[in-house]
């Protein structure tokens, strides 16, 4: 049977005096849709698969999922099917939430909240990046510029900055606002245990040799006595 019904379709369908079987030939709608809507009346009717929560239950629960990485939770996948099975039991309802059930919310609230893979960043970092910090950098680049006279002077100009990369990054899907442009994963260390690449170039096109940094494994004596 098509998944392509109406929402007037399954009202119908529900609604009828005929039996499942004899209902779904007559409007189109799956057999068991309209059973597990007798079964549970409660239920919300919309065309596709079903939901548990009526609108407002809903939209109770993506302003939690908002509110998870505000306080440093990340949305994964098992932790929002708990606090379902959590919120389900809150309501008094017997069915438990599935996978299915939360791709199906997601996608119904793809204008709230989306799926995003996490990115590796160390926890340092994650915790140090707000807005102010890139717009504050901008505007000290601007007055350095005008200051040394180099807005017209690309092979004087050199911006130098550093890459670390891990053997270790899980990078989970996470539930997030729609408007986030990315999903960091922060790292419980302190980023020593990458290797790190330094890189170093001009705007007219000059590249510097490369630098490699590899995980330490144990101190160099001269370098110790030095420090």
């Amino acid at each position: 049977m098509s998944k392509k019904y109406t929402h007037q379709a399954l009202v119908d369908a529900v609604a009828s005096d005929m039996d499942s079987k004899a209902a779904s030939i007559a409007f189109k709608v799956p057999a068991s849709t309209i059973r597990q809507q007798h079964r549970e009346p409660t239920l919300s009717i919309r065309a596709g698969r079903i939901s548990y929560l009526n609108s407002d239950e809903e939209s109770h629960f993506v302003s939690l999922m908002h509110l998870l990485p505000e306080y440093g939770f990340d949305a994964t996948k098992n932790i929002v099917l708990q606090l379902a099975a959590e919120y389900f039991g809150s309501l008094e309802f017997t069915t438990q939430s599935g996978s299915k059930w939360l791709n199906s919310f997601v996608k119904r609230h793809f204008d709230d909240i989306i799926w995003k893979k996490q990115e590796k960043l160390e926890r340092a970092r994650a915790e140090a990046v707000t807005e102010q910090n890139p717009s504050g950098w901008f505007k000290t680049l601007k007055d350095v510029l005008i200051k040394h006279d180099l807005f017209d002077k690309p092979n004087q100009i050199f911006n130098a900055d550093e890459s670390g990369f891990s053997d270790k990054t899980k990078g989970q899907w996470v539930i997030v606002n729609s408007s986030c442009r990315h999903a960091f994963e922060s790292n419980g260390g302190t980023g020593k245990d990458y290797r790190t690449a330094f890189i170093c170039i001009a705007p007219g096109g000059q590249v510097l040799p490369p630098l490699l940094i590899y995980a330490g494994k144990r101190l160099i004596k001269l370098g110790v006595e030095l420090v």
